[in-house]
This record gives structure tokens, C-alpha cells and sequence, in this order.
């Protein structure tokens, strides 16, 4: 079975992801760090150098290799979701669970990641809890209808949200596993 953990920037995908696949037996994959590795650069300098549409290209690309394999835990970059080949794909694969969280939780924990400005560009030039609540106000409606579960991420240790999550996933997925 394939999990998709979905999300703007900074909810907890990637500090989750490994602790579900845990749960899980099986690999978590961050699709930004496969698009790092293929392009051979950061995620900042696709975007400067070869630009956004080359970026999303790349990604429809990794995320589809991805599902391809069985038994793994995907961590998608916050974007993922903007093409809809993508969400079909993903809800396709297996359960998407989206990690919510407030504007207010995604600027600061943005800003307190020492790596989002190397490796992360600004995707409006805007302050981060400008940009933050701009960019999630347009996303949301695609985190809610391509999700098959919801956790809130704002209070919740990365630890408590694998254990919400694996206790919410299909019995399939979950069974005899911990």
C-alpha cells in the first residue's frame, strides 16, 4: 500500500513520514529530496535556473515512480497536489493524508527551519506569513478534497501524528504492524 502524506510546507510530513513508515515496515520517501537527486540541485535553483512549469514536470515525474512501488510512505512536496494528474494518482495509490496546520504554525515553523532558505524559494517575494497564508487560502480546497484523512499538526508531536495516523489508516494497511 501506498500513504501519501500531503501538506504545506512546514506541517510535518517530513519528520512524520519516517516515523509511520515505522509503524508501517516499510520506506518513507521525501519526493523533494528524489527531485534534488535527479536534478542534481536544490529545489532554489530549479526554480531559478530551469523554472516553475520544469519544477512541477519533475515532480509529476518522481511522484508517479513513486506510487509505482509498493509498500511505502511518501512524503510530497506542498505543491504536489496543484496538478490534478497528480491528486488522481496519489488517491489512486492508496489513503492521502493531509497534515493540517494554521497559518501561524507554518510561518514559524518555516522560519525556524534553518534550511527552507537554501533550499526552498519564495513562491510570491511576499514575508513568510504573508506568502503562507496566500498560497494555503489558494491550496486548501485541494488538500481537503484530494485528503481520505485529516490530522491536525499544530499541537500534536510528530510521534502522536504517526500513531493518529496508522490508527486511522484502512485495517489492511495497519494490520500487524507496531
Amino acid at each position: 500500500m501506498v500513504v501519501t502524506l500531503i501538506g504545506y510546507r512546514g506541517c510535518g510530513k517530513s519528520s512524520v513520514g519516517p516515523l509511520l513508515a515505522r509503524q508501517l515496515g516499510c520506506d518513507c520517501v521525501d519526493s523533494d529530496d528524489q527531485i534534488e537527486a535527479r536534478a542534481g540541485k536544490s529545489i532554489r535553483e530549479i526554480f531559478a535556473t530551469d523554472g516553475v512549469d520544469e519544477f512541477r514536470r519533475l515532480e509529476t515525474e518522481v511522484l508517479t515512480d513513486l506510487i509505482a512501488q509498493d509498500n511505502i510512505v511518501i512524503a510530497a512536496g506542498g505543491g504536489a497536489i496543484l496538478a490534478e494528474v497528480n491528486r488522481q494518482r496519489i488517491q489512486a495509490a492508496g489513503p492521502v493524508v493531509w497534515l493540517r496546520a494554521t497559518v501561524e504554525t507554518l510561518a514559524a515553523r518555516i522560519c525556524g527551519d534553518g534550511t527552507t532558505a537554501d533550499r526552498r524559494p519564495s513562491l510570491t517575494g511576499k514575508s513568510v506569513e504573508v506568502e503562507v497564508a496566500e498560497v494555503l487560502k489558494a491550496r486548501l480546497p485541494l488538500y481537503e478534497s484530494t485528503s481520505s484523512i485529516i490530522v491536525d499538526s499544530d499541537m500534536a508531536t510528530p510521534q502522536e501524528l504517526a500513531d493518529e495516523i496508522f490508527s486511522r489508516l484502512p485495517s489492511d494497511a495497519a494490520e500487524g504492524k507496531r
